[in-house]
């Protein structure tokens, strides 16, 4: 039987899981019979994480124009009509159960584990210890297809080549998907559908 699939992306304060923090989190969860549930949290950084934070981080994130929690509120869920207040452990442990027992897949998802598990303080990880990464998916089945071209004799075109360091925009669209464009990209809930529909296509599948 198959694990359950968390598509996950954060938008953090800056790239230092030690110094910054994750203030908005998204997570597509998969049952292994295809259900779906979408959750999106922020969390209010403290007056010590922002001055920490990198600004080059918080304007691509849209910080200024999208963190939304209410006044008062550690924490937010972002999908509830009206925005659900939460405090920080609450946040924390609606977190941890939507990853637990999943296979977490992502843009790069060890950058977002690195910050959950720093989030969460837990010793072991709720989820599987081996995330995948869609780029890293769509590198080996572009690979792999090239390959199989050449062995039957046919003649790889410059397009069909794979160059280092892997472009995950470059590789979407080569597997069909569109990457997010301005106003979706860099948003949690928009980066997690998109790992999701690149997973899904790579795979020969639909969402």
């Amino acid at each position: 039987m198959s694990a359950p699939i968390a598509f996950v992306d954060c938008e953090t304060t800056g790239l230092d899981p030690i110094r910054h923090m994750p203030w908005e989190v998204a997570i597509i969860r998969r049952e292994p019979d295809g259900t779906e549930t979408e959750y999106l949290w922020q969390i209010r950084p403290t007056r010590a994480e922002l001055a920490a934070a990198q600004p080059e981080a918080l304007r691509i994130g849209g910080y200024a124009e999208r963190f939304a929690v209410p006044d008062g509120a550690a924490a937010a869920d972002m999908l509830a009509v009206p925005v659900v207040p939460l405090d920080y452990l609450d946040v924390a442990g609606r977190i941890f159960k939507a990853l637990t027992g999943a296979v977490m897949v992502g843009s790069n998802p060890h950058f977002d584990a690195s910050f959950l598990h720093r989030m969460l303080q837990t010793g072991a990880t709720p989820w599987h210890y081996r995330p995948v990464c869609i780029a890293t998916l769509a590198a080996g089945r572009k690979l792999g297809m090239t390959e199989m071209v050449r062995r039957v004799g046919g003649t790889a075109q410059p397009s069909d080549e794979v160059p280092f360091p892997f472009s995950s925009r470059d590789l979407s669209r080569w597997a069909g998907v569109e990457p997010p464009g301005p106003g979706v990209a860099h948003t949690a809930l928009g980066d997690a559908r998109w790992a999701r529909d690149v997973f899904d296509a790579v795979r020969g599948e639909t969402s």
